[in-house]
């Protein structure tokens, strides 16, 4: 029981068939890194009882963490001129009420989002574009399972990575087979007119943290260069080391199935197979 896969996947809305057209051909190694990934993951799909998502772009707050707790999650894509391409999907508030009392018992900030704080922060959808693009390619691979969205804070990584700890815990406990995806788009500033801005540093950030999984090498994404992090104007950091929490203490298989920056952001999937745990 635990986490029996997990994946680094971008969320940019242009590789959705019906949004991005022909502007698709231009991140045509981000759809394979994406279709390639996704098949991976499906080959746990009848184990596995939940999918958590960990993204930049649900409710996000300075000082905590958050997770919905909701039966029935729905989103669309009429933020970017298609409202009528929709999500929905189940959750699991079983394993979120679990997950909300071990955070609690570690004092980690963690913030329950239920219908009631949803509607006070004028929450109007539980799924945003970080969870639904990726599940786009997912579920088009055949995988229909509950999720659970978890919303990054602007805390410290070391919480962030004691959260996916959590995250983990509650699946042994639970007896659950769990994914995680970490949704996240890497620099925002790789060329002129990227919508961060230019910056000459940043595709070192990229390349770095691509050498960096392709090594295994989570202990430099842990201690990244902050330098580097600020160059780059990322959102993918905080979810991938909430991720890399989850697999804490478990040998792994790492596969880069594609980079690319074609629009000035970077997009990355990486597909990650927990093996044994460590001796």
């Amino acid at each position: 029981m635990g986490v029996k896969c997990a994946a680094l996947l971008p969320h940019p809305p242009i590789v959705i068939e019906e949004i991005g057209g022909r502007e698709l051909k231009k991140a045509e190694k981000t759809v394979q890194g994406f279709k390639k990934t996704a098949a991976e993951i499906a080959e746990f799909k009848d184990e596995l009882d939940l999918l958590v998502f960990i993204t930049p772009h649900g409710p996000v707050f300075r000082s905590t963490a958050s997770v919905i707790i909701k039966e029935d999650l729905k989103g669309n894509f009429g933020d970017f001129g298609h409202p009528k391409l929709k999500f929905s999907e189940k959750s699991d508030t079983k394993f979120a009420e679990k997950l909300i009392s071990n955070v609690k018992e570690e004092n980690l900030s963690l913030q329950p989002l239920r219908k009631n704080d949803l509607k006070n922060y004028g929450v109007d959808q539980e799924l945003d574009h970080g969870i639904m693009v990726p599940l786009n390619y997912l579920e088009k691979a055949g995988i229909k399972l509950p999720v659970l969205p978890i919303s990054i804070g602007f805390i410290s990584y070391e919480e962030l990575y004691k959260i996916g700890q959590e995250i983990a815990r509650t699946a042994s406990e639970l007896d659950y087979k769990i994914g995680v995806i970490a949704s996240g788009d890497l620099s925002h500033r790789l060329k002129k007119g990227a919508p961060a801005g230019f910056n000459p540093d940043a595709h070192i950030f990229d390349e770095k943290l691509m050498q960096y999984f392709r090594g295994k090498d989570f202990n430099s994404i842990l201690n990244f260069d902050q330098d580097l992090v600020e160059k780059a104007g990322e959102c993918g950091l905080r979810p991938i080391i909430t991720m890399l929490g989850t697999l804490d203490k478990l040998e792994v298989e790492v596969k880069v199935n594609s980079y690319e920056g074609p629009f000035g952001v970077g997009y990355g999937t990486v597909f990650i197979n927990p093996e044994t745990d460590k001796k």
